[in-house]
């Protein structure tokens, strides 16, 4: 049985072979592993996930290129809440 990581790491790599002009950063797999380790929803705060070893100056970035390629979805969070994170595998198609 194929596990939850590697089934991550195969679905960057397959999107950045398919999109070699607007790639994935390096650390993208990871950072999915780290925010989904057994469900597709996460409701960490961006520190939080900073802690895991991510760049807090670069995450929101990235986390918006996930977005924008269809592994996440978004619900903002309410004042003092984190935001609602959802993965998506294979990534959501964009129009």
């Amino acid at each position: 049985m194929t596990s939850r990581r590697d089934k991550i790491f195969a679905a960057i790599g397959a999107y950045n072979e398919a999109h070699p002009l607007v790639r994935l950063p390096r650390n993208t797999a990871r950072l999915l592993v780290a925010m989904f380790p057994m469900d597709d929803v996460c409701q960490r705060s961006l520190e939080a996930i900073a802690a895991d070893g991510f760049s807090a100056r670069m995450l929101p970035a990235t986390l918006r290129r996930l977005v924008d390629a269809g592994f996440l979805t978004r619900q903002r969070g309410a004042s003092r809440v984190p935001d609602i994170w959802w993965l998506h595998l294979p990534p959501l198609r964009r129009p």
